[in-house]
This record gives structure tokens, sequence and C-alpha cells, in this order.
């Protein structure tokens, strides 16, 4: 079973500005996490992040349209500058299949990466004045989304990916990592907290409440 962060469902790993370059780290017979993923990986990219982000899928597309909303984020992942955009994420590999991909990015620019989205939202929506919640601060390195294949859960995967998003935050200066994570996910909160994250506090987003979990870097 994979851990469910922010926004989820129970099949789910759900917490991805990424280099690009063709470096990958390697963890073991045939398995990687890319230093960047690609436009190309939108096709399989965007069913991850549909089950981890549950209904803040909603949120982001301004529509409840299922085929709608995989569409929409399909074409903003492959597209840059904002915040589901390949930049912005790692991808795990497994005999050369995406089995698992992570969403960081600077808490300082999440207004900037999400009013693309928050535009056309507010477009499909109707709604001139549609909103996005800010779900980071300015002050961290934030784990967006996490999510792992679940024929793949149980591996490991989901842990490297956050390590991996780590070291990325402190090549580029960060010193602070963070997550949200939903205050009924007992079990995500304990991996996390094996993982040196500590709650700070509670914060509510698109009326789902959710602990603010912090790591130092």
């Amino acid at each position: 079973m994979a851990i469910p962060t922010k926004r989820s469902n129970p099949a789910a790993i759900s917490v991805i500005p990424a280099l690009m370059c063709s470096t990958h780290r390697n963890f073991g017979r045939a398995k990687s996490i890319s230093s960047a993923a690609s436009k190309c990986n939108a096709v399989k990219a965007v069913p991850l992040i549909l089950q981890a982000i549950g209904h803040i899928a909603f949120v982001l597309t301004g529509t409840t349209d299922s085929q709608a909303v995989a569409s929409i984020l399909s074409d903003f992942f492959g597209q840059e500058d904002n915040r589901i955009s390949y930049q912005n994420a790692l991808a795990m590999e497994e005999e050369g299949e995406l089995v698992g991909v992570a969403i960081f990015y600077d808490g300082a620019k999440a207004r900037e990466l999400d009013a693309p989205l928050e535009r056309a939202a507010a477009k499909k929506s109707g709604d001139s004045n549609y909103c996005i919640p800010t779900e980071p601060e300015a002050s961290e390195f934030y784990l967006d989304t996490l999510s792992v294949s679940p024929r793949c859960q149980g591996k490991g995967y989901g842990s490297k990916l956050i390590e991996a998003g780590c070291d990325w935050a402190r090549k580029l200066g960060h010193h602070r990592m963070a997550l949200l994570v939903e205050v009924d996910h007992a079990a995500a909160k304990r991996l996390y907290e094996r993982l040196g994250f500590c709650t700070d506090y509670t914060k509510r987003i698109a009326g789902q409440e959710y602990f603010h979990m912090v790591r130092s870097l």
C-alpha cells in the first residue's frame, strides 16, 4: 500500500523544478530516479498524479469532468513554468517503465506557478474570480505530489523519490522541505516522521484538514 499525504486516495503515495538533462541515480537493478521528467512522460505521469491528488485535480482544473481533468493536466505537464510541469518532476523508472513521479517546487514561486492553471480554470469554470489555494510557505522547498504505481508499492520508491528531492533542494540552496498530509492518515504521518519530518501546524485546503510537516535539510 502506498502512503497518502496531502490529497490522496488509499492507493496512492501523495505528497514534483528539475534540470533538463539525462542524468540518472541508480537504486538497484533496472531501477532509477531520473533527475528530470520529460514532456513525453505525460501519458504515464498524469494517471499517477491523478491517483494521488484526488479531488484536488478538480480544484486545479475548474471542472469535475474526469476526461477534461486528465486532458488539462496532461497539457500542463508538457508545458513549462507551471505547478505540474515536467520541469518540476522527478520520475522513478523500473525496467524502462515510469512507475513513480514526484513534484517539487520552491514555495516562494507558488503563486507564479499556480497562475497558468488558475487562468485556465477560471475560463473552464466561467468564474473570473477563480482562485487556487496556495499550499506552501515561501521559505520552503515543497513536496507537492508523490505517487507510485500500485504494483510497485512497498518497494521504498516513495522514500527514494523524497530523498532525491531533498538532495535537489540542498543543491538549490534550500534549508527546509515541507509537505501536507491529511490529518486522518496516521500511517502516512508516521512514515514521514521516520523520514525526518515533524508537524508544526494544521492547514485547511479545499475543505480538507492537513498537517503541515517540515524537515530541515
